[in-house]
């Protein structure tokens, strides 16, 4: 005679719970995203690493080393649903709001906004992405409380069908490894506080239209080679060269209120601005761009 074997107990549907963790910590997982609960039911033991085994936690989307994945942190609610009422499978299906755990926004104020809000570790910041569709305020936000990086394998395009406005703190940096285009239909306005410094490799090409306006406050310097022109503020120009011609087409005349001095061969020569050497600018051509190495060698 042997006595008659007991049914497996069976869970009744799912049940509430709390994550827990060790002392301090607010996430505490495994290996495979499992985390551990203590019962709303459990009145006698501690709320700590050994408050239950491991237990899986369903994703939005779950594939080898691929989905969605979102650890539920110490402090949450859970609930906590059972494998075909197996108290030996245990599965978190879920997560909610209440009192002590509120949700993103103010409800009901914010009932028209979607949002993914993460939590800094041990911290108050946040990343966030909020989704608004209040009628005619609709709006897409990003929040990144530290870095954001981007990375685009092939094209990107961005069509804004208003205005775009950039604005940068610290410095930025644009590297285009093959060209460059940029159209503007109406006015172009740079503003430049300190140095602006512009070097090209090749050719230069400028054509206007209308007026041509440059203006220093000091001086202004055109150097070629040997030949510069210098011009400044107290209204002297001084040119230097090996040698020079000047042709009118049709008439010429040089007018000076003073005299004209012509072959003077102890004159001094006027001030002539600081200029770079030809050799001096292919170095910096060079040094700003190096040649690319041939990778398939």
């Amino acid at each position: 005679w042997r006595p008659r074997p007991m049914e497996k107990p069976s869970v009744d549907g799912p049940q509430s719970a709390t994550v827990t963790g060790p002392e301090g910590e607010e996430i505490f997982c495994d290996e495979h995203g499992r985390v551990r609960v203590k019962f709303n039911w459990d009145r006698y033991n501690p709320a700590n690493q050994d408050s239950s085994c491991w237990i899986r936690v369903v994703q939005a989307w779950a594939g080898p080393g691929f989905g969605n994945l979102a650890i539920p942190r110490v402090g949450q609610e859970v609930i906590v649903d059972f494998l075909n009422g197996d108290p030996d499978q245990p599965i978190i299906m879920g997560r909610t709001y209440h009192a002590d755990n509120p949700p993103p926004g103010g409800l009901p104020g914010t009932k028209t906004q979607m949002t993914i809000r993460s939590k800094t570790y041990k911290g108050s910041g946040y990343n966030e992405l909020m989704f608004e569709d209040k009628t005619g305020q609709e709006l897409l936000s990003m929040h990144a409380q530290k870095d954001m990086s981007t990375v685009v394998l092939n094209n990107r395009v961005t069509a804004v069908g208003a205005n775009h406005v950039e604005s940068v703190t610290g410095n930025q940096a644009i590297n285009v490894q093959e060209g460059q285009v940029v159209v503007v239909h109406a006015d172009h306005k740079q503003q430049v506080k300190n140095m602006h410094d512009t070097l090209v490799g090749g050719n230069k090409v400028e054509l206007v239209a209308g007026p041509c306006l440059i203006n220093s406050a000091t001086s202004l310097t055109l150097a070629c080679g040997d030949a510069v022109i210098t011009l400044t503020a107290d209204g002297n120009i001084s040119w230097y060269c090996n040698n020079f011609n000047i042709y009118a087409k049709k008439m010429g005349a040089i007018t000076a209120a003073d005299t004209v001095d012509i072959n003077m061969d102890d004159a001094t020569p006027g001030a002539i601005g600081a200029h770079f050497a030809p050799a001096d600018i292919k170095g910096a051509v060079d040094a700003a761009f190096p040649p690319v190495k041939d990778t398939n060698k």
